[in-house]
């Protein structure tokens, strides 16, 4: 793999001050009107004269001039409005005059007295007293007026915090590209009843209670030593004394062994090889030799794109460092870890010189600091560190993380839910490596342990399926299981969390009999879930069969040869894995959490073979536990509420495998969105999106029937035709939100996520920073009269599958097509009907006896033709309404294929084989979706909701 360093010029010379009074893009202080550093100079100025200064909603007020918190005890209380009054906590009012007790009468109260009315108490201390009617109120000892309208939003946006805007409003009329973007309301239809929905209070969501969590007896021994004292390191994921114990835990896996032979032949081969660029640039760095240092471009040595690859391979060679007990090393990585820190604070200073609107977020912080793995490396390394060297680093981690907020955590707690959120954990590690110390920010660390636990909750559901796609989940889970150990050593333990604990278990249940692939759906859904965390399973819960299951098959401690495999890494040449370590998420080992595991069948697991989940409308069944088994998985969203984000058009797709192929595939390609890629039914060529990337909306999983005999499961998806989603408008004028009519989304879900959310500063897509709040918004598509989707999967000594689809435009005739995702080669063999294909893997003209097959039969009411092209199996019929009802009976070459016959007077099917003969009953019911009743001789086996 070839090095592209690229061009990030560090030298003094380019730290220029043109950042002065700019923002992001180029905006000018003198743009910012109210949130300009003159207005808000001056504010401050202005405030300097008074005794006390609240704003409703604000969770400081000022004293004097001077920012106190409302409640030190609870950073996040509020000050409230009760009838009109500003209420403030009683601890705040008495120290804010003075006084020891409050008067006996004469002001209002709240909350048991823990509340009092600031206005009401000011005035019966004989002090004066301004209000303006968005909740600010200023007790001063003389009379005051403030007759500036942008002074007085100035004083406003003072009680801005890192998560809200105190008034959103100043913010719409000041930050250039809001003031640009206009008022929504403007362009889309509503009525007042349905704005009114979301100026609701916001939904208090509640966390589980940890007295639902279990209490399992954990592998990793650094969970619990003790945290060493504030200053001593490492202290994040273990303590000095672990190492040993750690060293010896990754030496006797095979995987541990290998992760630490791949570190010492990447580093040799680069960052501690002084003719290469990466060990050039490593030699510049622990000798001070900085002088005109810039990045280039260069064709040797590891991947580093940019700061935050840099931070990561001096995180490896710290950690390599630590645990080989390297002193020499681990002294220059220190050296060069601090000479790092002092290029880049001269460049932090200048792009934090700007006003505080702009300074609030995590995830605005360039590239180039390497941020994400600052707080590792000082933790790392800090042992061989000076005093002064250890001082300048800590005071950039403090520059970084002070008052800042991760993707998530400056929106409503509902919506940590994604990888962004995990990836953003970083800022809750990088300051607990200053923990104890000066520029350690507790806020920070609070919103680390709500964030960490949110996502337990709402990022991994109680069936323990993520909400997002195994490949996008997995960029931010190696964070918030780093996170989660760290927590744990603090005696924050979320290891038994029963989300969490259901991970794996869940990951079984959809992956293919074969172990080929796991059905997750969304950008990147196809893979299995990042190794790093199922191999840290191993270590936390050393019982786990399902993290065996998943691993596949085992090394053997007593086969593995060290010296052989430094051989064979030798023999590959060039550079062409990636290095080891805990903040790489991806195909890199993690070393610190790599385990040994068994070869685990799915038997053993004892797991049903049927796996329902009604939070994410996700259905999984299999004929039986083998590799060879017939298997079949269909999601139907119920859990979107975001109009953006990696979700697919794809509601009810399926896939399917038997004897180790993959018939049907859920989509084309990870990367593809559009519906037309996915196993859906087409209208006239038309399906649930128009190719611009919008979003979809969320429908109704009806859920499954589960029966020893079998499953199905079905879903309403008629709104996934009917409309498209957006929660991110850049322009009114871009042309895919110009091209359509847009109307408030009021589905009750989806008001509960949003309402009462608008002071929120969290920005749900890619920068600008501040992006205006908007709920998700919907506009109307391929409307249809309903559409529903049905799978299922019926066991036996002949196993097969069923997709029901009931759909109806309107009363015109359409061309409706089912697809099913997957080229084969089509073979005419004796017995099937026309409406029938038969599908086959293999190339030959000659098809051995036992090859894999897949018998394809439509059995409705219309008319159907069908064929099987490059990429896909497609049922076509023209009708006023389609009732597709298609059956996938697998088979080997050689085999007997049923006798499959309808009933043309009831519609009811029957397969007969020499063993087993079951009837297939379908009766549409009055809200025209179809219901399977399944019978065996005579005797129902299963039946649909």
């Amino acid at each position: 793999m070839k090095s592209v360093l690229m061009a990030i010029l560090l030298a003094g010379a380019v730290l220029a001050t043109a950042a002065r009074a700019q923002g992001p893009d180029g905006v000018k202080d003198q743009d910012l009107g109210a949130y300009s550093r003159e207005a808000t100079d001056a504010a401050r100025a202005r405030l300097k004269d008074t005794l006390v200064v609240v704003f409703a909603g604000g969770r400081h007020g000022f004293i004097k001039g001077q920012r106190v918190s409302l409640d030190p005890r609870d950073w996040r209380t509020e000050a409230e409005v009760v009838k009109g009054e500003v209420m403030v906590p009683k601890r705040f009012a008495l120290s804010a005059f003075g006084i020891k007790h409050l008067p006996w009468f004469g002001f209002r109260i709240a909350e048991k007295g823990r509340m009092v009315s600031l206005s009401d108490l000011a005035a019966r201390l004989g002090k004066k007293v301004f209000t303006e009617e968005r909740g600010l109120v200023i007790v001063s000892d003389t009379p005051m007026t403030l007759d500036d309208s942008q002074l007085l939003d100035s004083i406003i946006t003072l009680f801005d915090t890192p998560e809200k805007f105190a008034d959103p409003q100043i913010v719409y009329r000041n930050i250039p590209n809001l003031k640009a973007w206009g008022r929504w309301a403007e362009h889309v239809e509503f009525r007042p009843e349905q704005l009114s929905l979301y100026d609701e209070p916001e939904t208090q969501w509640r966390l589980i209670s940890e007295k639902r969590y279990d209490e399992p007896a954990l592998g990793a021994h650094e969970l619990a030593s003790a945290v060493p004292p504030a200053g001593v390191h490492p202290r994040i994921l273990f303590g000095p004394q672990d190492i040993p114990l750690i060293l010896a835990r990754i030496k006797s896996s095979v995987t541990g062994s290998m992760s630490l032979i791949e570190m010492e032949y990447l580093l040799t081969r680069t960052w501690l090889n002084p003719d290469t660029s990466d060990g050039r640039l490593f030699a510049r760095l622990h000798t001070g030799d900085l002088g005109g240092l810039t990045f280039e471009w260069q064709d040797d040595g590891i991947l580093s794109s940019n700061g935050q690859d840099i931070t990561q391979r001096l995180n490896t060679i710290a950690l390599y460092a630590l645990l080989t007990e390297n002193a020499d090393l681990g002294a220059k990585a220190a050296a060069a870890i601090y000479n790092y820190c002092r290029l880049i604070e001269p460049r932090i200073d200048a792009h934090t010189d700007k006003p505080d609107v702009y300074n609030a977020y995590w995830r605005g912080l360039p590239e180039w600091i390497g941020a994400r793995n600052l707080g590792l490396n000082y933790d790392f390394a800090a042992r061989w560190m000076t005093a002064e060297q250890a001082m300048l680093v800590r005071r950039v981690i403090a520059k970084v993380v002070g008052g800042r907020r991760g993707y998530g955590q400056n929106g409503p707690l509902r919506v940590r839910d994604n990888h962004w959120v995990t990836r953003d954990l970083t800022i809750f590690l990088a300051n607990l490596a200053i923990e104890g110390e000066e520029g350690f920010d507790g806020e920070v660390h609070d919103c680390g342990i709500e964030t960490v636990k949110a996502f337990l909750q709402w990022g991994i559901d109680e069936y323990g399926t993520l909400y997002e796609s195994n490949g996008a989940a997995g960029e931010g889970l190696p964070f918030q299981l780093l996170s989660m150990v760290a927590l744990a050593r603090r005696g924050v333990s979320t290891f038994g969390h029963p989300h969490w604990r259901k991970l794996m278990e869940a990951q079984v249940q959809c992956t293919s009999p074969d172990g080929s692939f796991t059905a997750s759906r969304g950008a990147r859904g196809g893979g299995a879930l990042n190794r790093q965390i199922v191999g840290a399973w191993k270590i936390l819960y050393p019982n786990d069969r399902c993290a065996d299951y998943l691993l596949g098959p085992a090394h053997s401690v007593s086969d593995f040869d060290p010296r052989q495999y430094r051989e064979q890494l030798a023999g590959r040449g060039a550079v062409e894995f990636a290095l080891p370590g805990p903040t790489a998420p991806g195909p890199a080992k993690s070393l610190l959490y790599d385990a040994p595991w068994r070869l685990t069948s799915r038997e053993a697991l004892g797991l049903p073979l049927d796996f329902s989940d009604p939070s994410r409308g996700l259905f999984s069944s299999r004929s039986d536990n083998s590799a060879e088994a017939l298997w079949i998985n269909m999601q139907a969203r119920p859990d979107l509420y975001l109009g953006g984000g990696a979700a697919h058009h794809d509601a009810g797709s399926f896939c399917l495998q038997s004897h180790g192929v993959t018939w049907g595939r859920d989509g084309l390609s990870d990367s593809d969105p559009a519906s037309a890629s996915h196993s859906i039914v087409l209208i006239d060529g038309v399906g649930q999106d128009d190719g611009s990337g919008l979003a979809p909306p969320r429908v109704t999983y009806l859920g499954a029937s589960i029966a020893e005999a079998g499953a199905i499961a079905s879903a309403d998806i008629r709104n996934a035709y009917e409309y498209m989603w957006t929660t991110h408008v850049d322009s009114w004028t871009d042309e895919r939100i110009a091209a359509h009519s847009w109307e408030l989304e009021t589905d009750p879900f989806v008001v509960r996520v949003f309402k009462g959310t608008q002071r929120y500063r969290i920005n749900y897509e890619v920068p600008p920073l501040h992006n205006p709040w908007l709920p998700t918004l919907r506009t109307r598509f391929n409307a249809v009269e309903y559409a529903y989707r049905s799978t299922g999967l019926v066991r036996g000594s002949h196993p097969y599958a069923v997709v029901v689809d009931d759909i109806c435009k309107d009363e015109n005739t359409h061309l409706y097509q089912w697809q099913m995702q997957g080229g084969f080669t089509t073979v005419v063999l004796p017995g099937p009907d026309a409406e029938s294909l038969v599908l086959t893997a293999s190339q030959s003209n000659e098809i051995p006896d036992g090859t894999p097959m897949l018998l394809v039969q439509e059995v409705g009411p219309s008319a159907c033709r069908l064929e099987n092209t490059r990429d896909r199996t497609l049922v076509a019929t023209e009708a006023v309404a389609c009732r597709f009802r298609i059956l996938m009976v697998p088979f080997r070459m050689g085999e007997v294929l049923p006798r499959v016959s309808v009933d043309a007077s009831t519609g009811s099917v029957q397969l007969r084989w020499a063993d087993q003969i079951d009837e297939l009953q379908f009766e549409v019911a009055k809200d025209n979706r179809t219901r399977l009743r399944v019978l065996r001789d005579g005797e129902e086996m299963l039946q649909s909701r």
